[in-house]
């Protein structure tokens, strides 16, 4: 298919803009699309970047959604945490559960968080401990986890004991 001069420059400048973008933040597919629409790209050349980019192996949810998922481990999230944000950076649901099918949760992140909350107390009360379980909540924590990793910290403490 032949195009005329001014959709071979939209599509150009479609291309020019869309790795740009790239240069200041990697993105999905689809978030990469709707950032060019916002910066005035048609859709129909929006599209045209985003695929040209895919064939060319600039633009992988695939590499991009494991960068994403290592990037969120190493910050001591938990599975539930990373899928909300694989959500949020438009990568396809199904993608994201591939990407996280064998999900293993940083158990040493776990333990330092709950050390820093309850600081090493041998009897934390009530409420310090359900901080430490709040907090892991928020980071993505499952509730099996948290009761885990609650229960190897009182274990540590009680094998350090004299």
């Amino acid at each position: 298919m032949q195009l005329n001069a001014p959709e071979e420059e939209r599509r150009k400048k479609a291309l020019a803009v869309a790795a740009n973008v790239l240069t200041y933040k990697n993105r999905s597919a689809a978030a990469l699309h709707d950032r060019l629409l916002e910066k005035g790209i048609e859709e129909e050349d929006a599209a045209y970047a985003v695929a040209r980019l895919i064939e060319l192996g600039f633009l992988n949810d695939e590499t991009y959604g494991r960068q994403v998922v290592e990037q969120c481990r190493a910050k001591g999230w938990g599975r539930i945490r990373i899928a909300q944000e694989l959500k949020k950076k438009q990568l396809e649901p199904e993608l994201a559960e591939r990407l996280l099918e064998d999900f293993e949760p940083d158990t040493e992140k776990m333990r330092r968080l709950i050390d820093a909350r309850l600081k090493g107390d041998p009897a934390p009360d009530r409420a310090a401990v359900k901080k430490a379980a709040d907090s892991l909540a928020r980071r993505g924590f499952t509730w099996a986890q948290i009761r885990q990793a609650l229960s190897d910290y009182t274990e540590q403490l009680e094998e350090m004991e004299p």
